[in-house]
Parts: C-alpha cells; structure tokens; sequence
C-alpha cells in the first residue's frame, strides 16, 4: 500500500511541474507577436497536451471504476459458487434480516389511539389501573343511581309540596265555609224569632231543626278540619323527610361527581369504557415498544452473523451487500445485479477506447505540427515528454530535444 501511496505522490509532483511549466509557456506566447505568428501553434500544442492529460485523467477514473465493478463480479461469482450449507446459511440469515426489518417498518408504522400525555399518565398509574378502572366504573354506575334517587327524590318533595299548598288551601276554605254556616245559621234563627214575634206562630220545631242542622254541620266540619290537620302534618312530615334524603343524596352526588369528573380530567376521557379502551391501547403500545426493541436486538445479532459470513467468503467489499440483501435471497435477483454490472463494465471499456483514441488522435496530432514546424520554444518538448511520461503515451516519431 505504501508502495501505491509513494507512486501517486510521484505523479501528482510531475502533474504540478508540467503545471508550472504550461503556465510558463503560455505567458511567453502571449507577449508573441500577432494571431498569424507561427508560434500561435505552440499554444495549440499546449491546449493539445491540456486535454490529453484531462482525457488520461478520465481514464482513470475509468479504470477504478472498472476494478470496481469486476470486483463486484468475483464477489456474485464467488457467493454463487459457495458450497451448500454455507449459502443455505447466507440465505436464512438474509431472510431472517429482511422479515426483521419489514417487523421494524410494520412496527414503526402502527398508529395507537392514545396520545403522548395519556401514556405518560398511564405509565405512572401502571399497576393500579385495572383498580382505577373498575373504582371509576363503580363511580359512573353510583352517580347514576344517585341522579336517578335524586330525580325521584325531587319529584316527592314536589308531591308533597303541592299536597301541603292543597291543604292550606282546604284549611282556609273550611274555615270560611265554618263561618258562612255561623252566619247563616244566625241569620235564620233571627229571622225565625222576628217571625214569631210578629205572628205568633210556634217556631220551636224550626228552631230545634235549625240548631240541629247548625250542630250536625259543625260537626262534619270539624271532623274535616281534624282530618285536613292530620293530612297536613303528615305531607309536612313527608316533606322533610323527601328534603333530608334530597340534600344527602345530593351530597352523595357531589362527591362521586367530583371522583369522575377528576378521572376524565386526569386521563382525558369521557367515561370510564373510554379509560378501558386507551388502558388497551397504552398495554398494546408497551408491548409494540418490547416487540421493537426484541427485533431491533436480532437485527443487530443477524446482521453481524451476515457480516461474519461474508467477510470468511474473501469479498472485496461485503458490506455493499448488506444494502442489497434481497440479491442474496433470491436468486433472479442476483442474476439481474450481475446483468446490470456486465452491461456497465461494458460501457466502461466502451468509454476507454473512446478515451484512448481520443488520446492517440491528439498526440498524433502534436507529432505531425512538431514535424511541420521546426522552431518552438525549448519548454515545449519538454512538457511533451514530461505528458507522455506522464500519461504513457508515446510518439510515432522520434523528436529531437
């Protein structure tokens, strides 16, 4: 290699010497004379020697890239010819990274319904969340009866409300019915005894059924009243005890309301069949971070086993197969890759003989103006050998120095 490294050194010394002296040349001929002066020629000669040094640079690059490619040649050439278990080995092994990383694709591509801040939350709750579930399920079911009793319960204390109001309202008219009876019955006792005195007629038959008719209607009256007392006591009894229940079922309600409402917040959901369902998804979320991590680790442990593979087969490059691995599969696709490199050292060789021709077709040219006109600068044959050493060409023709 040192050996390689020192020669190229050489070659770029001469390359910036001949540099030099084109640069030398060309400053002279520009002080020469007009554009039909003979010596014009040299500059020609010159831009001559310029490109064949850009055509053998061409080639070159031409050349590398033609060991390049047959490298790459022995290499399907040597993988093709392996004995049978290895290359049984070098195509599980390869299989085996393809499935990992479509695994890897598939995995990355896996969209989970549940945001960032829920798995965050989730992950801190981890172990108790099948309790915080089912605590919030029992809450949802709780505040539901409760917001039924509470319905119910407000119905009752609406009930008994009227009930009461109805029998203020029965209280105020008996007792204006009482008083309509006094005073009818007063009025018609007057009228008896003012007829009695003008006409002296008996009235005490009339006077007894009067008094009979006041006392038997006092007497329903009270009974009614009695009762209506009775029935008002009892509806304020029910009463009270509709807004005692009402007030401890609200408070019941309040509680277990704030206890969901502080669920939905913490986990930002809606219920709690919601939280059960982002509970699956973060559990399925944790399980895709394991199954990524498991495949990303056997890629690792295959992909050096392909590694170690290669490099006992003697490639001259095993690691551009790792980036066409499916050519190591299946073998179409080998054959394809082997095609396409055959097809492109062909091109290349097609592009060296361009190159060369070009090459030979210049220094020809150099050769017949250098036999045509005998005076140049001494610089010139100079930068002719130099470029022929150089670039290894040569001339038809021997030149004097």
């Amino acid at each position: 290699m040192g050996f390689f490294s020192s020669k190229k050194r050489k070659k770029e010394i001469r390359a910036a010497r001949i540099d030099d002296a084109f640069n030398r040349v060309y400053s002279q001929i520009e002080g020469m004379g007009s554009a039909d002066d003979p010596k014009k020629l040299e500059r020609y000669i010159l831009d001559s020697c310029e490109q064949i040094i850009a055509s053998t640079k061409a080639m070159e690059r031409q050349k590398m890239e033609y060991r390049i490619v047959t490298r790459y040649l022995n290499d399907i050439k040597a993988i093709e010819n392996l004995p049978k278990e290895k290359a049984k080995d070098l195509r599980t092994t390869a299989s085996k990274i393809v499935e990992l990383e479509e695994n890897l694709v598939n995995a990355r591509a896996i969209q989970r319904n549940i945001t960032d801040e829920q798995f965050q939350v989730i992950s801190d709750d981890e172990e108790d969340m099948p309790e915080i579930i089912n605590r919030f399920t029992s809450d949802e079911i709780y505040q539901a009866k409760l917001k039924r009793n509470l319905s119910y319960l407000e119905g009752e204390k609406s009930r008994w409300e009227i009930e009461r109001e109805e029998l203020r309202y029965q209280v105020k008219l008996f007792k204006r019915m009482a008083l309509t009876i006094m005073v009818s019955f007063m009025t018609l006792l007057i009228l008896l005894f003012t007829m009695s005195s003008a006409t002296e007629v008996d009235i005490s038959v009339w006077v007894f059924a009067v008094l009979f008719i006041c006392a038997v209607s006092g007497f329903l009256v009270f009974l009614r009243q009695n009762k209506i007392a009775k029935e008002k006591k009892v509806a304020i009894i029910h009463l009270n005890q509709a807004i005692s229940m009402l007030n401890v079922e609200r408070m019941k309600y309040v509680n277990v309301t704030n206890s969901v409402e502080y669920s939905k917040d913490k986990y930002s959901v809606n219920n709690a069949a919601e939280l059960q369902y982002v509970w699956e998804q973060y559990q399925d979320k944790v399980r895709d971070q394991i199954r990524y991590m498991e495949n990303n680790e056997d890629l690792e442990f295959y992909s050096n086993k392909l590694e170690n593979i290669l490099g006992s087969i003697g490639l001259a490059d095993e690691k551009i197969w790792i980036n066409q691995i499916n050519a190591l599969i299946d073998r179409q696709e080998m054959a394809d890759c082997r095609h396409r490199l055959v097809t492109r050292r062909k091109k290349i060789r097609e592009r060296l003989d361009d190159h060369r021709r070009i090459v030979q077709e210049e220094r020809d040219e150099i050769d017949r103006l250098m036999m045509s006109h005998e005076h140049y600068l001494p610089e010139i044959t100079e930068i002719i050998k130099s470029v022929d050493k150089l670039c290894g060409t040569s001339s038809s023709n021997k030149l004097d120095a």
